[in-house]
């Protein structure tokens, strides 16, 4: 490919991203993207004041798959073209350990960034909302959970210039989490209840 023909190509390829960004900043869709780290990868990182959760799991249990998830929620519904988007996923062992860390970046008023850490990898989901809305999220406790099941970690949403989400929310808040017996209880209560949204949760799965 000679110089020109680059060139051409790199500005082909320039206004395509910004027209993608464009069309899903406009209807509010969201974008994934994934980048293993190496010595020549450009990794993004959150803003300074971002809150960094990090999570622990141990497996009890003999060949075990992990999958962390983030479904989309679009008008009170799980967005099918997005239903189980699966962050990473892998198969584990009894006594291994795996080690995660999401940061939920919101420092833009109109695009939330969640990152996802693990070893070696950096994922991301950014999520969207108009001028009139404001994206918020929450933490999550289930109460009476089994271990091999799936596990709810982490609620983003869109909500209105009233706060009604948050407001909706604070009812089952304690010590700063969504605490709830059971995911039957959530998803009744509070993903129903939700409008736009992302729902992050890890799955175990015996072989």
């Amino acid at each position: 490919m000679n110089f020109s023909k680059a060139i051409f190509v790199i500005i082909v390829f320039s206004l395509f991203i910004s027209n993608t960004l464009s069309q899903d900043i406009n209807s509010k869709r969201y974008i994934s993207t994934t980048v293993t780290h190496g010595d020549n990868s450009s990794v993004p990182t959150p803003s300074d004041d971002s809150e960094r959760i990090k999570y622990k799991i141990k497996i009890e249990k003999d060949t075990t798959f992990f999958s962390l998830k983030a479904d989309i929620i679009e008008n009170c519904i799980i967005n099918e073209e997005f239903y189980y988007d699966i962050v990473t996923k892998y198969k584990l062992f009894k006594g291994n350990e795996i080690f995660f860390e999401i940061v939920p970046d919101i420092s833009s008023p109109d695009i939330m960034t969640l990152f996802t850490f693990f070893q070696g990898m950096t994922s991301c989901r950014y999520l969207f909302c108009n001028n009139y809305s404001q994206i918020k999220y929450s933490k999550i406790e289930i109460v009476d959970q089994p271990e091999y099941s799936l596990i709810p970690l982490i609620l983003c949403y869109v909500d209105n210039d009233q706060n009604s989400t948050e407001k909706l929310l604070q009812k089952y808040l304690k010590n700063n989490l969504i605490s709830l017996q059971s995911n039957d209880e959530f998803q009744e209560k509070i993903l129903k209840n939700i409008k736009n949204g992302l729902f992050v949760y890890y799955v175990l799965n015996e072989e």
